[in-house]
């Protein structure tokens, strides 16, 4: 039997709940397990648009384990709180060094990733216009971009895109699953043409 695949997504205080739920839910659907972790001091969190949202578990309780992927919303405050958390990049560090895909939503691949030179250089997506103020990567204007260990997506509109992008890559051997799976919510957008 295949081994459960086991995903965190960081979340922190004014972040895109949006981008965020859609994730959790099409990996959950996937059976591929998700840690939701608070990078903040408390699970219960402030979200970009004030719906209540809890995470499992604060970073500090998950800080030493190892994940299949490590997923980023985006949200300007989010992901401002996310860049300036010392935890957040050290853990993103470890998980890039594991050769682990590291997985960024809007605002997050230019605000988390770029400006702390993760990407070294790599190709990735993010909204409009922040690519431009940070010197690391290259941005290109697409739905999503997968270079290597790095899946980065646009922002909300292509959150199934992305979602179904990451499984994709998580069950490398079991993509009927994944095309089942987004033919069975209706989704019509898949599979991609440029991811």
């Amino acid at each position: 039997m295949a081994e459960v695949k086991h995903v965190a997504v960081l979340l922190a205080d004014g972040f895109e709940e949006g981008e965020a739920v859609v994730f959790i839910d099409i990996m959950r659907r996937l059976d591929i397990k998700v840690d939701v972790l608070s990078c903040m001091k408390t699970t219960a969190l402030n979200t970009y648009f004030e719906t209540k949202i809890s995470a499992d578990y604060v970073l500090t309780d998950k800080f030493d384990k190892t994940y299949d992927a490590v997923m980023m919303p985006g949200g300007p405050q989010g992901t401002d709180n996310l860049s300036a958390n010392a935890n957040v990049i050290a853990f993103l560090k470890r998980h890039i060094e594991a050769n682990k895909y590291i997985c960024a939503l809007c605002s997050s691949g230019a605000k988390v990733l770029a400006a702390h030179h993760l990407l070294q250089g790599r190709t990735y997506t993010t909204g409009d216009k922040l690519a431009e103020k940070f010197d690391d990567g290259e941005f290109i204007k697409q739905k999503v971009v997968v270079d290597g260990q790095f899946i980065t997506g646009r922002g909300l509109g292509v959150s199934f895109e992305f979602a179904f992008t990451v499984a994709r890559y998580l069950l490398a051997d079991n993509h009927e699953k994944v095309d089942w799976q987004a033919n069975h919510i209706y989704f019509d957008h898949w599979p991609l043409n440029n991811a």
